[in-house]
């Protein structure tokens, strides 16, 4: 039972000290002006305490949103995810000037939901004519939602995480622009004459295999693994979006040209090859990857392609010709490495509109048939 004593100091003043023991836990003590407010506070951390539910929030008060996305940064983020420091770091540094000095015990939905918000109106850049894009506050809200799961599940600071309480923009993933057979003709050409050397085989690479920007220009020759007949050959993608490693077949056009390239690589490094040695080195320094947005916007100018016409919508183009081909959608799923089946859906309208051609030609055989039958 909590028990309140009365305490008088040397002016005068009253005070009212709490102490609360129950075996199993530490006792609990606090001192208040107001002898109410020492009883409500009693049984309500009485009660907490019974159901299990007050010690995480001591924790919780214990620490500022600042600390622990500080201690997020530091001890997670930087160590173990180097790769998203770059996009993270301001995110994190964003969210800090926020909600930073909300204790985790104090920091409520309403307060995430009034940031989302303002993450969505408050223009941005240079001119302040732009606004972030709905993807975009996903991502914002993605990386404080991944700092609330480290402090719930591994440090248990908090008890629960406010994110699921806080709702999503809706983002539209609906794009499906793919190259007609005349713009991949054009683009092709265009990359050829680019004063990047690799712009040519990693155009052709992404429409080939419907790989990421990201993946491609990660590619060590390690990486690419010659089948024995020499007319393919497996690409394994350690690294990607989804942490997980798949492979994509090489063939064709694409195959011809990356061994072109492995032909001159070896060449340059003494007849020997060099697993370990990027497919598309920059110029400055061949253990970094190849900048290619300036060639890219330019090859897509000279293509006469419209100027919003992103690297992505490559990924896109493989997808479409695909499913125009009848490849089923749960085999573009594998090769594009999507974990469900919803971003492929997209795609599903382009593989009926092919095999309705199909269905045709097979109804009018039948009807020629049926009327050779009367």
């Amino acid at each position: 039972m909590p028990t309140v004593r009365e305490r008088l100091d040397s002016s005068g003043k009253k005070t009212y000290h709490v102490q609360i023991r129950i075996k199993g836990f530490p006792p609990q003590t606090q001192t208040f002006d107001s002898k109410t407010v020492a009883k409500q506070w009693a049984a309500q951390v009485e009660s907490d305490l019974r159901l299990g539910r007050y010690m995480p929030r001591v924790e919780a008060q214990r620490h500022t949103v600042q600390e622990l996305l500080d201690d997020y940064r530091n001890k997670v983020l930087i160590p173990r995810k180097p790769k998203e420091v770059k996009i993270q770091v301001p995110q994190l540094a964003w969210w800090s000037r926020q909600i930073g000095k909300y204790s985790l015990a104090d920091l409520t939905p309403a307060a995430i939901t009034q940031c989302r918000d303002e993450l969505l109106t408050t223009p941005i850049g240079k001119t302040k004519s732009r606004h972030r894009t709905p993807a975009t506050v996903v991502r914002y809200m993605g990386t404080l939602s991944q700092a609330f799961n480290v402090a719930v599940n591994e440090w248990q600071w908090m008890q629960e995480s406010p994110m699921p309480k806080v709702v999503k923009p809706k983002v539209d993933n609906a794009r499906t622009r793919f190259l007609t057979d005349d713009e991949r003709e054009r683009l092709l050409t265009a990359t050829k004459s680019s004063e990047s050397k690799y712009l040519y085989a990693i155009v052709l690479l992404a429409i080939s295999t419907g790989m990421r920007r990201g993946e491609i220009l990660s590619l060590k020759w390690r990486h690419v693994m010659l089948n024995s007949d020499s007319q393919s050959a497996l690409v394994i993608l350690e690294h990607t979006k989804n942490k997980t490693q798949r492979g994509i077949p090489l063939v064709g056009a694409a195959l011809a040209e990356i061994e072109r390239l492995r032909n001159i690589a070896i060449k340059a490094n003494h007849d020997r090859e060099n697993a370990d040695a990027l497919l598309f080195p920059s110029d400055r320094d061949s253990g970094m990857p190849l900048q290619i947005r300036k060639a890219w916007c330019t090859a897509v100018s000279k293509a006469k392609l419209d100027s919003h016409f992103k690297f992505h919508d490559l990924r896109h183009t493989a997808a479409s010709y695909l499913a125009m081909n009848g490849v089923m959608l749960r085999d573009i799923a594998e090769i594009l490495g999507h974990k469900s089946m919803d971003m492929v859906k997209r795609y599903s309208h382009l593989s009926k509109d092919h095999l309705l051609g199909v269905m045709n030609q097979l109804n009018t055989r039948l009807n020629q048939d049926a009327l050779k039958g009367k």
